[in-house]
Protein backbone atom coordinates (compact mmCIF):
# COMPACT_ATOMS: atom_id res chain seq x y z
CA UNK A 1 0.00 0.00 0.00
CA UNK A 2 1.27 3.48 -0.86
CA UNK A 3 2.20 5.66 2.08
CA UNK A 4 0.28 8.93 2.16
CA UNK A 5 2.38 12.10 2.24
CA UNK A 6 2.28 13.90 5.60
CA UNK A 7 0.66 17.34 5.67
CA UNK A 8 -0.08 19.40 8.74
CA UNK A 9 -3.73 20.40 8.93
CA UNK A 10 -3.02 24.01 9.80
CA UNK A 11 -0.85 24.55 6.70
CA UNK A 12 -2.84 25.08 3.46
CA UNK A 13 -2.04 22.62 0.73
CA UNK A 14 -1.33 24.26 -2.62
CA UNK A 15 -2.42 21.91 -5.39
CA UNK A 16 -2.79 22.11 -9.14
CA UNK A 17 -6.30 22.49 -10.54
CA UNK A 18 -7.62 19.50 -12.47
CA UNK A 19 -9.61 20.25 -15.63
CA UNK A 20 -12.00 17.42 -16.46
CA UNK A 21 -13.42 16.97 -19.95
CA UNK A 22 -16.51 15.06 -18.90
CA UNK A 23 -19.94 14.07 -20.11
CA UNK A 24 -18.66 11.09 -22.10
CA UNK A 25 -20.71 9.68 -20.50
CA UNK A 26 -22.34 11.61 -17.69
CA UNK A 27 -22.54 8.89 -15.02
CA UNK A 28 -18.97 7.80 -15.68
CA UNK A 29 -17.76 11.38 -15.13
CA UNK A 30 -19.47 11.47 -11.74
CA UNK A 31 -17.85 8.13 -10.91
CA UNK A 32 -14.45 9.59 -11.83
CA UNK A 33 -14.99 12.60 -9.58
CA UNK A 34 -15.82 10.24 -6.72
CA UNK A 35 -12.66 8.26 -7.45
CA UNK A 36 -10.62 11.47 -7.27
CA UNK A 37 -12.06 12.29 -3.87
CA UNK A 38 -11.46 8.76 -2.63
CA UNK A 39 -7.86 8.83 -3.87
CA UNK A 40 -7.28 12.17 -2.15
CA UNK A 41 -8.55 10.70 1.12
CA UNK A 42 -5.94 7.96 0.82
CA UNK A 43 -3.03 10.27 -0.01
CA UNK A 44 -3.75 13.35 2.08
CA UNK A 45 -4.61 14.08 5.68
CA UNK A 46 -8.09 15.57 5.48
CA UNK A 47 -9.15 18.85 7.05
CA UNK A 48 -12.79 19.64 6.30
CA UNK A 49 -13.05 20.29 2.54
CA UNK A 50 -9.41 21.31 2.08
CA UNK A 51 -7.80 17.95 1.46
CA UNK A 52 -8.86 17.65 -2.17
CA UNK A 53 -7.45 19.03 -5.43
CA UNK A 54 -9.44 21.87 -7.05
CA UNK A 55 -11.43 20.60 -10.03
CA UNK A 56 -13.20 22.15 -13.00
CA UNK A 57 -15.54 19.83 -14.93
CA UNK A 58 -17.20 20.43 -18.28
CA UNK A 59 -19.93 18.03 -19.33
CA UNK A 60 -19.61 17.76 -23.10
CA UNK A 61 -22.94 16.95 -24.76
CA UNK A 62 -21.57 15.97 -28.15
CA UNK A 63 -19.78 12.83 -29.31
CA UNK A 64 -15.98 13.19 -29.21
CA UNK A 65 -15.75 12.74 -32.99
CA UNK A 66 -17.55 14.07 -36.05
CA UNK A 67 -20.44 11.92 -37.28
CA UNK A 68 -21.65 11.41 -40.82
CA UNK A 69 -24.62 13.52 -41.94
CA UNK A 70 -26.94 10.58 -41.25
CA UNK A 71 -25.60 10.20 -37.69
CA UNK A 72 -23.51 7.11 -38.39
CA UNK A 73 -19.87 6.71 -37.35
CA UNK A 74 -17.39 7.34 -40.20
CA UNK A 75 -14.61 4.90 -41.01
CA UNK A 76 -12.00 7.59 -40.33
CA UNK A 77 -12.50 9.47 -37.06
CA UNK A 78 -11.71 13.15 -36.60
CA UNK A 79 -12.16 15.09 -33.36
CA UNK A 80 -15.34 17.06 -32.84
CA UNK A 81 -14.59 20.79 -32.85
CA UNK A 82 -16.47 21.17 -29.56
CA UNK A 83 -14.10 18.69 -27.89
CA UNK A 84 -11.09 20.81 -28.83
CA UNK A 85 -12.88 24.03 -27.86
CA UNK A 86 -13.65 22.62 -24.41
CA UNK A 87 -10.02 21.58 -23.94
CA UNK A 88 -8.88 25.10 -24.77
CA UNK A 89 -11.49 26.67 -22.51
CA UNK A 90 -10.73 24.48 -19.49
CA UNK A 91 -7.00 25.03 -19.89
CA UNK A 92 -7.41 28.76 -19.24
CA UNK A 93 -8.17 28.01 -15.58
CA UNK A 94 -6.84 24.47 -15.03
CA UNK A 95 -3.21 23.44 -14.66
CA UNK A 96 -3.68 20.13 -16.50
CA UNK A 97 -6.50 18.10 -18.05
CA UNK A 98 -7.92 14.62 -17.75
CA UNK A 99 -10.54 12.80 -19.84
CA UNK A 100 -12.35 10.01 -17.96
CA UNK A 101 -13.39 8.36 -21.21
CA UNK A 102 -11.39 6.07 -23.45
CA UNK A 103 -12.52 7.00 -26.96
CA UNK A 104 -11.34 10.66 -26.93
CA UNK A 105 -7.79 9.40 -26.33
CA UNK A 106 -7.71 8.59 -30.03
CA UNK A 107 -7.20 12.35 -30.37
CA UNK A 108 -4.93 12.88 -27.36
CA UNK A 109 -2.31 14.78 -29.38
CA UNK A 110 -4.89 17.15 -30.91
CA UNK A 111 -6.50 17.74 -27.51
CA UNK A 112 -3.19 18.52 -25.84
CA UNK A 113 -2.23 20.89 -28.66
CA UNK A 114 -5.58 22.71 -28.41
CA UNK A 115 -5.27 23.00 -24.64
CA UNK A 116 -1.63 24.00 -24.54
CA UNK A 117 -1.50 22.11 -21.24
CA UNK A 118 -0.58 18.60 -20.22
CA UNK A 119 -3.30 15.97 -20.62
CA UNK A 120 -2.82 12.88 -18.46
CA UNK A 121 -3.13 9.91 -20.80
CA UNK A 122 -5.44 7.26 -19.34
CA UNK A 123 -4.30 4.68 -21.88
CA UNK A 124 -0.60 5.11 -21.06
CA UNK A 125 -1.34 5.07 -17.33
CA UNK A 126 -3.21 1.79 -17.74
CA UNK A 127 -0.42 0.22 -19.77
CA UNK A 128 2.06 1.19 -17.06
CA UNK A 129 -0.13 -0.58 -14.51
CA UNK A 130 -0.14 -3.70 -16.66
CA UNK A 131 3.65 -3.59 -16.76
CA UNK A 132 3.79 -3.08 -13.00
CA UNK A 133 1.54 -6.10 -12.44
CA UNK A 134 3.58 -8.13 -14.91
CA UNK A 135 0.50 -9.45 -16.71
CA UNK A 136 1.24 -12.13 -19.29
CA UNK A 137 -2.05 -12.13 -21.23
CA UNK A 138 -4.59 -9.32 -21.12
CA UNK A 139 -8.30 -9.22 -21.93
CA UNK A 140 -9.87 -6.03 -23.31
CA UNK A 141 -13.50 -5.01 -22.99
CA UNK A 142 -14.48 -1.81 -24.81
CA UNK A 143 -17.28 -0.32 -26.82
CA UNK A 144 -17.08 -1.55 -30.42
CA UNK A 145 -15.84 1.55 -32.22
CA UNK A 146 -13.13 2.11 -29.60
CA UNK A 147 -11.99 -1.50 -29.64
CA UNK A 148 -11.67 -1.44 -33.43
CA UNK A 149 -9.26 1.52 -33.21
CA UNK A 150 -6.83 -0.52 -31.12
CA UNK A 151 -6.32 1.96 -28.30
CA UNK A 152 -5.07 -0.76 -25.97
CA UNK A 153 -4.14 -3.43 -28.50
CA UNK A 154 -1.40 -1.39 -30.17
CA UNK A 155 0.63 -0.57 -27.04
CA UNK A 156 0.20 -4.14 -25.78
CA UNK A 157 1.51 -5.48 -29.08
CA UNK A 158 4.49 -3.13 -28.85
CA UNK A 159 5.27 -4.75 -25.49
CA UNK A 160 4.62 -8.19 -26.98
CA UNK A 161 1.87 -8.87 -24.47
CA UNK A 162 -0.84 -11.11 -25.96
CA UNK A 163 -4.42 -9.88 -25.70
CA UNK A 164 -7.94 -11.23 -26.11
CA UNK A 165 -11.22 -9.54 -26.96
CA UNK A 166 -14.84 -10.59 -26.66
CA UNK A 167 -16.81 -12.11 -29.54
CA UNK A 168 -18.85 -9.95 -31.92
CA UNK A 169 -22.24 -11.04 -30.55
CA UNK A 170 -21.29 -10.23 -26.97
CA UNK A 171 -19.73 -6.94 -28.11
CA UNK A 172 -22.97 -5.76 -29.72
CA UNK A 173 -24.96 -6.65 -26.61
CA UNK A 174 -22.43 -4.87 -24.44
CA UNK A 175 -22.55 -1.73 -26.60
CA UNK A 176 -26.28 -1.49 -25.88
CA UNK A 177 -25.67 -1.95 -22.18
CA UNK A 178 -23.04 0.80 -22.18
CA UNK A 179 -25.36 3.22 -23.97
CA UNK A 180 -28.05 2.35 -21.42
CA UNK A 181 -25.72 3.50 -18.62
CA UNK A 182 -25.02 6.76 -20.47
CA UNK A 183 -28.75 7.33 -20.78
CA UNK A 184 -29.48 6.41 -17.17
CA UNK A 185 -31.73 3.47 -18.01
CA UNK A 186 -29.51 0.46 -17.40
CA UNK A 187 -31.02 -2.62 -15.78
CA UNK A 188 -29.81 -5.74 -14.02
CA UNK A 189 -29.77 -7.46 -17.40
CA UNK A 190 -27.14 -4.97 -18.61
CA UNK A 191 -24.99 -5.82 -15.59
CA UNK A 192 -25.29 -9.52 -16.44
CA UNK A 193 -24.00 -8.84 -19.96
CA UNK A 194 -20.93 -7.04 -18.54
CA UNK A 195 -20.20 -9.91 -16.17
CA UNK A 196 -20.57 -12.41 -19.02
CA UNK A 197 -17.97 -10.45 -21.01
CA UNK A 198 -15.55 -10.64 -18.08
CA UNK A 199 -16.13 -14.38 -17.65
CA UNK A 200 -15.60 -14.93 -21.38
CA UNK A 201 -12.14 -13.37 -21.11
CA UNK A 202 -11.32 -15.37 -18.00
CA UNK A 203 -12.09 -18.56 -19.90
CA UNK A 204 -9.47 -17.43 -22.43
CA UNK A 205 -6.83 -17.67 -19.69
CA UNK A 206 -6.17 -13.95 -19.29
CA UNK A 207 -4.54 -12.80 -16.06
CA UNK A 208 -5.69 -9.19 -16.38
CA UNK A 209 -8.82 -7.59 -17.86
CA UNK A 210 -8.92 -3.94 -18.98
CA UNK A 211 -12.26 -2.19 -18.54
CA UNK A 212 -11.78 -0.13 -21.68
CA UNK A 213 -15.03 1.79 -21.27
CA UNK A 214 -15.69 4.02 -18.27
CA UNK A 215 -19.29 2.78 -17.95
CA UNK A 216 -18.16 -0.77 -17.19
CA UNK A 217 -17.31 -0.18 -13.50
CA UNK A 218 -20.86 1.10 -13.05
CA UNK A 219 -22.22 -2.12 -14.52
CA UNK A 220 -19.87 -4.44 -12.65
CA UNK A 221 -20.17 -2.62 -9.30
CA UNK A 222 -18.43 -4.64 -6.54
CA UNK A 223 -17.06 -7.09 -9.13
CA UNK A 224 -14.72 -4.32 -10.25
CA UNK A 225 -12.58 -5.06 -7.17
CA UNK A 226 -11.55 -8.50 -8.45
CA UNK A 227 -7.76 -8.94 -8.57
CA UNK A 228 -7.63 -9.43 -12.34
CA UNK A 229 -9.67 -6.30 -13.15
CA UNK A 230 -7.81 -3.24 -14.43
CA UNK A 231 -9.93 -0.11 -13.99
CA UNK A 232 -8.55 2.84 -16.03
CA UNK A 233 -10.97 5.28 -14.35
CA UNK A 234 -9.55 4.51 -10.93
CA UNK A 235 -5.97 4.61 -12.22
CA UNK A 236 -6.54 8.00 -13.87
CA UNK A 237 -8.06 9.40 -10.68
CA UNK A 238 -5.05 8.31 -8.63
CA UNK A 239 -2.67 9.75 -11.22
CA UNK A 240 -4.59 13.04 -11.26
CA UNK A 241 -4.35 13.40 -7.49
CA UNK A 242 -0.63 12.61 -7.52
CA UNK A 243 -0.02 15.11 -10.32
CA UNK A 244 -2.07 17.79 -8.58
CA UNK A 245 0.02 17.31 -5.43
CA UNK A 246 3.47 16.65 -6.82
CA UNK A 247 3.43 17.59 -10.52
Amino acid sequence: MEKAPVHKKEIPIIMKTIGIIGGLGPQATIDFEQQVHYAAQQYLQQFENRGYPPMLTYFLRDPPFKLNHDGTIPSVLTPHSHLLEVAKMLATNADFLVIPSNTPHIFIDEIEKAAGKKVLNMISITIEEIKRRNHRKVGIIAIGHTFRRGLYQKPLEELRIPWEGIDEKTSKRLDKAIFAVMEGRNTQEDAVIAREAVEDLRRKKTDGIILGCSELPLLLKSDVKAKDIINPTELLAKAAVHYAIEG
